[in-house]
């Protein structure tokens, strides 16, 4: 886990979150590809609409899924990792986007 001091406490940072797209945002293209920050993972796997797990790919120091195929209209994503010590999966906040084109 990574720590964080805020105002003399000590909170408990993501060890997940979705990066791209962010929250509300429109994606006008017909091919997307979510970045995911993940330091402490081994491996990090994406869920687009509550779908099964995709696994995601390591590159440049953030984790990349590529999406095609997709329809107009509201989405979400959620994001988790395993992290490589304990294999404790935390998972990302929803972030909700749509898709207009």
């Amino acid at each position: 886990m990574i720590k964080v001091q805020k105002r003399g406490e000590t909170v408990t940072a993501a060890e997940v979150l979705v990066n791209y797209p962010q929250q509300k945002e429109c994606i006008t293209s017909s091919g997307y590809t979510f970045r995911i920050e993940a330091r402490t993972a081994g491996r990090v796997e994406i869920s687009i609409d509550n779908k099964e797990w995709q696994p995601c790919r390591h590159a440049g120091g953030y984790w990349w899924y590529d999406w095609s195929g997709y329809l107009p209209g509201k989405h979400q994503v959620t994001a988790r990792c395993q992290t490589q010590d304990d294999g404790h999966k935390p998972a990302s906040g929803t972030v909700h986007f749509k898709v207009q084109f």
